[in-house]
């Protein structure tokens, strides 16, 4: 059987710190795992800007095959990366996976050098991918035998996507290979939840979306798929029985479309996982949950969520395609501060059109809404988006055209807003000023934040995005 490598390729700065667990990595190790392979996880965020133990492993280990999940941020690193395994074993096959090689595996391959791209869910192509490279099977057999994989064939890219995995196929996976993990790792590092460093584990329960937001990859498909609740609550009960887990991080792509599904879940947690502590740092839809959704929530034991708004506008709510009742959404938050929970929320500033007015009633409600912490962004076009395809004619109109490999959640964007770039820097910076600038809500966060000894980290990261040129629109011909 195959020796196969894993890499989690990462994007770390001054302004950002926070990681996740792996989750596609250790679903899709599991997987190779039962299937007889050995294998191993090397995440690049024990050493972001030293890739020499990925050599040494790479040199002393020989894997067959390198597998590397890659999202936009992580683009510069992931090419310094495959320097690195180009360097040491030249003709080793690597395989790209993950939200940005699935919605560019042309340019996965081509620029950046993959052998083959996993197109959405890995689980199932990638173990037979593994295979009939195994058995010397052509290109040419493979890409008409093999859905979900991309690779060139005759000189051209080619695939076929893959199925998304049925609810029955998500209760058979097993559970995410967590004995790949270096476990200190996850839990001396900010977590996506941004409460501070602990132990914790996260968790998916379900995958999918119908929503249709023009901003989002949609990776694992617009159709919504749950695990059932036995699943869930099992794989609850081991991570805290078997390694000692009770923090744990949901990250679904809509945790609350199924509320019957959502109330048994959270029922069982309360119930069968004594001291759980649950956040959300995504994954619930604010206008979907009732007050009693959000008490239940703390009864089980939630004490973070986050929430994303976006936009104020309901304009541009229908222009960005999330269609988000605002007033639902408002009711949600309330409720959960009222609760006792953190509560965060997600802002995006410079959307296609976006006006200074629209612009400033977004901060105005993220401001006099009872949010603990508010993460307002640049708006950023990644390719394979709809949102990309907007910013394409608006940008095409400016003379513009940026490198996809330059935009960046955390460092760089574009301007597709009907502001000037200075209006648009100024309305990001002053949002932070005039959210925090509130001496109750700066009370309300000293005394309701989970972990009290990080607050200072994140005051620093909140004035390092209010200082001039901590974000940089790049500048188009007019």
């Amino acid at each position: 059987m195959a020796k196969i490598l894993l890499v989690k390729p990462r994007y770390l700065g001054p302004e950002f710190q926070s990681i996740t667990h792996p989750m596609g990595l250790m679903y899709i190790g599991a997987t190779l795992i039962r299937a007889g392979h050995s294998v191993r996880l090397h995440d690049c965020a024990a050493s972001p800007s030293d890739n020499s133990d990925l050599a040494g492993l790479l040199s002393t280990w020989r894997p067959d095959f390198v597998g590397l999940s890659v999202i936009v941020s992580e683009l510069e690193s992931t090419k310094r990366l495959m320097t690195v395994i180009r360097s040491v074993m030249p003709d080793v096959p690597v395989i790209f996976g993950g939200p940005w090689p699935s919605a560019n595996p042309g340019e996965a391959i081509t620029t950046f050098g993959a052998d083959f791209v996993i197109l959405g869910e890995g689980e199932l192509s990638m173990p037979a991918l593994v295979d009939a490279i195994g058995r010397n099977e052509s290109r040419g057999w493979m890409v008409s035998n093999l859905r979900g994989v991309s690779m060139v064939v005759d000189g051209s890219v080619a695939g076929t996507p893959g199925d998304p995995l049925t609810e029955q196929q998500l209760d058979e996976l097993p559970f995410p290979a967590w004995e790949l993990l270096d476990h200190n790792l996850y839990a001396r590092m900010p977590s996506m939840a941004g409460v501070g460093c602990r132990p914790y584990m996260t968790v998916i329960t379900s995958r999918g979306c119908p929503f249709r937001c023009a901003y989002c990859h949609q990776t694992l498909g617009k159709k919504f798929r749950k695990r059932s609740p036995a699943s869930v609550l099992a794989e609850f009960e081991e991570l805290n029985s078997r390694l000692g887990f009770s923090e744990f991080e949901i990250v679904d792509d809509c945790f609350n479309l199924d509320r019957e599904r959502m109330t048994t879940i959270l029922e069982g947690i309360r119930d069968r996982v004594p001291g759980a502590r649950l956040h959300f740092p995504n994954g619930v839809r604010s206008d979907r949950l009732e007050p009693a959704d959000v008490v239940l929530m703390r009864k089980a034991g939630t004490v973070s969520a986050c929430f994303a708004i976006e936009t104020s506008s309901p304009e541009l709510q229908k222009v960005i395609r999330k269609n988000l009742d605002i007033d639902k959404a408002l009711t949600t938050i309330r409720t959960a501060v009222d609760q006792g929970i953190y509560s965060t929320g997600f802002f995006m500033l410079g959307l296609p059109g976006e006006t200074i007015e629209q612009a400033r009633g977004t901060v105005a409600f993220a401001a006099s809404s009872p949010l603990h912490r508010a993460i307002f962004m640049l708006t950023t076009p990644f390719a394979g988006t709809e949102l990309a395809d907007m910013a394409a004619d608006i940008l095409k109109s400016r003379g513009f055209e940026p490198d996809p490999c330059n935009l960046n959640y955390f460092t760089s964007s574009v301007n597709i807003s009907a502001m000037t770039d200075a209006e648009l820097q100024e309305v990001f910076r002053s949002a932070y000023r005039r959210f925090y600038m509130n001496p109750a809500r700066v009370v309300r966060v000293i005394l309701h934040h989970p972990r009290k000894w990080s607050l200072p980290r994140y005051g620093l990261i909140t004035i390092m995005k209010i200082l001039p040129g901590t974000r940089r629109i790049m500048k188009s011909k007019v």
